[in-house]
């Protein structure tokens, strides 16, 4: 039996299957939104959309990839953890470093990634010493780019609260760092 879609379902289809092809993953969730012809499936697209780095940041591309990766860590969502590594390896981060924050152990990371990784991780766990990790790290990157840190950091955890949220979250996933 086949199922057939509106033109509008179909599109949604395929902008999902274009977005899991460039992120490496499955998107199910987002399946489940466009075969439903949910229109929260824009609203987190366009979110997807206000994420991407700004050419004109202030922000140090290293800095954001280990504070939203201690981010995602701490939310437990092992699809999304991958999305990050599988993103962070394309703009051409170090896979030693990668696999170092995946295996808990900021002790091998340069000074300025080991506090960005722990700083997300306390952001994303309300942990006491985040606001000495905040000055911390607005020492390290100032007042600019930490306005930049904060909103890369609340969008990382968004996903993994929708996910979870819907019932999609899985924690319990391997994460491989591959080459880019």
């Amino acid at each position: 039996m086949t199922t057939t879609h509106s033109p509008a379902v179909t599109d949604a289809m395929a902008r999902v299957l274009e977005t899991e092809k460039a992120l490496g993953v499955r998107l199910d969730y987002m399946r489940e939104m466009a075969e439903r012809g949910s229109p929260v499936l824009e609203k987190i697209q366009a979110i997807s959309a206000m994420n991407r780095p700004e050419a004109q940041s202030t922000l140090n591309p290293e800095i954001r990839c280990f504070a939203t990766l201690g981010a995602v860590q701490a939310d437990d969502c092992g699809e999304c953890v991958q999305i990050h590594v599988n993103i962070d390896r394309a703009a051409g981060m170090d896979p030693k470093l990668l696999q170092a924050a995946l295996d808990g152990r900021p002790d091998l990371l340069p000074g300025p990634l080991a506090t960005a990784w722990r700083f997300g991780q306390a952001v994303a766990t309300n942990a006491p010493e985040m606001e000495d990790l905040r000055q911390d790290m607005e020492r390290i990157c100032g007042r600019d780019a930490m306005i930049e840190l904060s909103f890369h950091l609340a969008v990382s955890r968004f996903y993994p609260t929708v996910k979870r949220a819907m019932g999609y979250a899985q924690s319990c996933s391997l994460v491989q760092v591959r080459a880019a």
